[in-house]
């Protein structure tokens, strides 16, 4: 099997690849709070295991996935401890030169998002670059509402999705979710700056499960590879 990692190959199987039209996948999360149950990396964790996923089930085009961008724009969580938040001006300063310069290698690059906190100041930079911007849990929302009724289908924060994910991605970094949570909202799905309340979690995680969070990130990665395997990137 080909590699699949961008940090892992040499720099001449990047020029040949990248020659053949290959296509880069940015993952980009947060280092955050994610109640008492949840590791800080959550929102890394998972955009890179659908872009990992991804890069396998694609049939008919070639993908890397770079390593992750691990700091994003979370000044709403600061309050909690155990987080850290680039300023707006550093967030894009850095996603945007970290994506032009795979554009240098790549005649595609795709943004991964999986912090709802990025999303205003990514969807900027689709102004400026070549490049598409995708948040993944929005690969498969039908299949969100399916799965995580509780919830109404959101992402939530640290709440039935993003736990059932972890279960499914990485069990042995889950604890035991705290008894107070904030239900989420029926309809919201945006949350650019959620109301974290006193818990920092929206959505209720006792309602979670492996199963779910496994079947999850097999509709996002595959919807994700067959955008791809369509010339979805451009």
């Amino acid at each position: 099997m080909r590699e699949r990692q961008l940090a892992h190959v040499t720099r001449s199987e990047l020029h040949e690849r990248s020659a053949a039209g290959a296509t880069c996948l940015l993952p980009i999360g947060s280092l955050e709070q994610h109640g008492e149950h949840l590791p800080l990396s959550t929102d890394t964790l998972l955009s890179h295991t659908v872009c990992l996923r991804a890069a396998e089930l694609v049939e008919r085009c070639d993908v890397l996935v770079a390593p992750p961008l691990w700091a994003g724009f979370s000044p709403h969580h600061l309050r909690f401890g155990a987080t850290v938040s680039l300023s707006q001006e550093t967030f894009l300063a850095v996603s945007r030169e970290v994506a032009q310069g795979l554009g240098a290698m790549f005649s595609s690059v795709v943004v991964v998002n999986g912090h709802g906190g990025n999303r205003g100041l990514l969807s900027s930079l689709t102004l400026e670059l070549d490049l598409r911007v995708i948040d993944y849990w929005e690969l498969a929302p039908d299949t969100a509402r399916e799965l995580f009724v509780g919830d109404g289908g959101s992402v939530g924060h640290a709440g039935e999705l993003e736990t059932s994910l972890v279960l499914a991605a990485a069990p042995d970094r889950v604890g035991t979710p705290a008894p107070d949570f904030v239900p989420c909202t029926p309809g919201e799905r945006l949350l650019y700056a959620p109301d974290l309340g006193e818990s920092g979690v929206i959505g209720d995680p006792h309602a979670a499960s492996a199963e779910s969070g496994a079947a999850f990130l097999e509709a996002c990665s595959l919807a994700l590879a067959r955008l791809l395997d369509d010339g979805g990137a451009a």
